[in-house]
């Protein structure tokens, strides 16, 4: 049997995820090798926008007894505590009850291209989003684990509106509200897979910029991270001023850039 559309109708139409079952039934009976494939290809993507769903339906546990009360919660998180140059950056989000972002993950996972691409629709459908900025100089006084908790303070207090509650990636934030720390945080909660998104995509842009004004570094590619040309250029060129002078090997480095 062979339905009413052309090979090019049928695929237009399969790109959809929501078909009727009377069209889909139609397919299935079309004899057309053609047709065969576009609707496994159609059943293989509506399988798999399932899984991600269910998958982000567990992701949203956490958050979900504040939603259900009105209630708003932040998920806090952090980039950049290892690099031995620039600093730590940690971003606050309140996402609302019926966000749809189905993919966002730890940041960790993600490619640059669909990192960007979750970073503008987490920017379009948070209800608040906070970016704070540790300096090199702040993470070599207080200390790195410190400079952190410091700094995610400042994306709370920086938010627009007060969160009831905190979800934080295994820190803990000096600020008067409650809060839940989690071990790798970013893959157990969206607020805070939200978070690692937004300050990693923040502090990737910095480090391109930075990359301009010192470009022997690397710091576009390595993130400020102890690369091979990142260790070459530090003994040739000498110290920069986002270089963290705590941190080994840049506290045996005497010469500036």
């Amino acid at each position: 049997m062979k339905s009413k559309y052309t090979i090019t109708e049928a695929k237009k139409l399969l790109k959809e995820t929501d078909l009727s079952e009377d069209l889909l039934n139609e397919f299935s009976q079309d004899e057309r090798s053609g047709i065969k494939k576009l609707l496994e290809q159609y059943y293989k993507k509506r399988l798999k926008q399932k899984e991600l769903i269910e998958k982000f339906h567990k992701k949203e546990f956490l958050e979900k007894p504040f939603w259900d009360q009105n209630l708003a919660v932040a998920g806090v998180d952090e980039v950049g505590r290892g690099p031995l140059a620039g600093p730590v950056v940690t971003a606050a989000v309140i996402l609302p009850a019926n966000n749809t972002l189905y993919e966002v993950d730890d940041s960790k996972k993600l490619s640059i291209a669909k990192r960007n691409e979750l970073y503008k629709l987490i920017c379009a459908q948070a209800l608040d989003i906070s970016v704070a900025v540790g300096s090199p100089q702040l993470i070599d006084q207080e200390n790195i684990y410190h400079a952190t908790e410091l700094t995610m303070r400042d994306s709370i207090n920086n938010l627009y509106l007060k969160p009831s509650h905190i979800l934080v990636d295994a820190m803990t934030i000096p600020v008067d509200i409650p809060q839940t720390k989690l071990i790798k945080g970013d893959a157990k909660s969206l607020s805070i897979g939200a978070a690692s998104i937004v300050a990693k995509v923040a502090r990737d842009r910095l480090m391109t910029m930075y990359s301009k004004i010192y470009p022997e570094f690397g710091f576009e590619n390595n993130d400020g991270y102890g690369t091979k040309q990142h260790l070459a250029a530090l003994d040739e060129f000498g110290r920069t001023k986002i270089h963290r002078l705590s941190f080994a090997p840049v506290k045996n480095i005497s010469k500036l850039y």
